[in-house]
């Protein structure tokens, strides 16, 4: 449980340009429901370009931080790993959810 938190207090400084990524896929996935087939492929590869980018540019912006999660005995490895699969989980249940509406 104490790990979830401190990778949550990391995650918190990207959520915001990462969510906003995951609801512009899924307003247009629902806007465009008869082209959605087509446009899944590029919203895949496009969220996961982006959230390596994020993920990349987090660990830039915040080298010295990072000495405060390894020293809590979180990698920047565990750190990246947890960070992408919970935000590409929530992306895949949102867009799911736009898919079937």
């Amino acid at each position: 449980m104490r790990t979830l938190k401190i990778i949550a207090r990391f995650y918190r400084g990207i959520f915001l340009a990462n969510f906003f990524v995951t609801i512009v896929s899924a307003y247009a996935i629902a806007f465009h429901r008869d082209q959605a087939n087509k446009l899944i492929g590029t919203f895949f590869w496009g969220k996961i370009v982006t959230l390596c980018l994020m993920i990349y540019f987090a660990f830039v912006a915040k080298k010295k931080e990072l000495y405060y999660y390894q020293n809590l005995g979180i990698s920047k490895q565990r750190l990246a790993v947890t960070v992408w699969l919970v935000d590409f989980s929530l992306w895949l249940i949102l867009i799911i959810i736009a898919y079937r509406r």
